[in-house]
């Protein structure tokens, strides 16, 4: 079946309301295994065992696989990703702050504090968007309205304050945000999760090198 945005929408009314203890923790079962392990990865079997049901019952509230994993994508597309993440992280972009430092800085703590409390969501996000491409370009569409568009509003402004280059693109600038954002964050979440990281430190540093490159002529870190 072809993942839609209302379909996915259909299906979060139904994640929000398990119809018992055991639907509840089958999805949060399957919210762990599909993290550690991947569509394609996990079977049957590690669900109900992550669960502690037979496999019997978890086909009884999800007949297939599929069936749980999209129900578990519509629970991280609009009960985590979009209210909780990108719709706080939205508002801030738009409130422009009075010098660039405070601004990038506090949106990237922002960022890792609401990926900090779920390390699995970004597990489950990556691995969902190179599973599904129909799920790719929802989020795509979102992401772009929530996150992109405003970070380009932001930019211009303070490329046009003077605070920044202006022979760069603003969207070559976003585009270089984001990508030194996200490596952070899943360094921290996924691929390095003990490694001794003081996020404060690490956001501090990766603005020094990002803003190294853009400023204006003249701006140092304090005045911008």
């Amino acid at each position: 079946m072809k993942l839609t945005q209302k379909l996915l929408q259909i299906e979060f009314e139904a994640y929000k309301n398990p119809k018992s203890d055991k639907e509840f923790d089958i999805l949060k079962a399957g919210e762990a295994v599909f993290a550690d392990f991947g569509y394609e990865g996990s079977t049957t079997f590690q669900l109900a065992q992550k669960a502690g049901v037979t496999e019997r019952t978890l086909f009884k509230y999800f007949p297939t696989k599929f069936d749980l994993y999209k129900r578990i994508l519509a629970g991280l597309l609009f009960a985590t990703i979009l209210p909780e993440h990108m719709s706080d992280l939205k508002k801030r972009l738009q409130s422009i702050e009075s010098n660039f430092k405070t601004w990038y800085i506090s949106t990237l703590t922002a960022r890792y504090e609401a990926v900090v409390k779920e390390p699995n969501k970004i597990k489950l996000l990556l691995g969902a968007i190179l599973f599904s491409q129909e799920f790719s370009e929802i989020f795509g569409k979102l992401w772009k309205t929530n996150l992109y568009e405003p970070s380009l509003e932001a930019i211009r402004f303070f490329q046009k304050r003077g605070d920044l280059r202006e022979d760069i693109k603003p969207e070559q600038i976003v585009r270089a945000s984001f990508s030194l954002g996200a490596s952070f964050l899943i360094t921290k979440t996924i691929l390095a999760p003990k490694h001794p990281i003081d996020p404060s430190e690490e956001i501090s540093a990766l603005f020094e090198i990002f803003y190294g490159g853009i400023k204006s002529r003249g701006k140092d870190t304090s005045s911008s």
